[in-house]
């Protein structure tokens, strides 16, 4: 009786189906606080990250000559710091995402279309980078940079 096996047992459901993502009532994938969604864990997307893609969205925009305020922009010569988020702040909520931006523009260039620039290329690298939803992109001009000497430069005063 060495060869008896202990009773059969049924065989086994497959995997708890509850551990996993399902669907709630809409049909909809829970999501990660960040937004990304839980399958087989969670991953968050840290304020950080976002601000330095928006960081690196709007040094691509030609008339963008720097970005953070003036006060900003000379700690920052004056510590090592990461300065790839400078002049950016972003507000995380609920996989919503809004960003602050401040911005110097090169004098010559028009301010409303660099803005609306910075605005876009921000709202679509994010979006395509993340999969977060960018609620708002804030755009605040406060300074101009006079190139090659110009009358004006970077003073700070109007």
């Amino acid at each position: 009786m060495a060869d008896q096996q202990p009773p059969e047992t049924p065989p086994s459901a497959p995997p708890d189906e509850s551990s996993k993502a399902s669907p709630d009532e809409s049909g909809a994938t829970p999501e990660a606080p960040s937004g990304g969604p839980v399958a087989d864990g969670e991953f968050e997307i840290g304020d950080t990250v976002i601000a330095k893609i928006a960081h690196a969205a709007c040094c691509e925009v030609e008339g963008v000559h720097a970005l953070g305020g003036v006060t900003s922009r000379a700690l920052s010569s004056l510590r090592v710091a990461d300065t790839r988020t400078q002049g950016v702040t972003v507000d995380l909520r609920g996989g919503d995402v809004v960003v602050d931006i401040t911005l110097v523009v090169t004098y010559g260039r028009s301010i409303p279309e660099v803005a609306q620039a910075c605005r876009e290329r921000v709202r679509d690298r994010i979006e395509a980078t993340t999969g977060l939803a960018v609620k708002a992109v804030n755009v605040v001009v406060s300074d101009i940079y006079f190139p090659e000497g110009a009358s004006g430069a970077e003073s700070g005063q109007t």
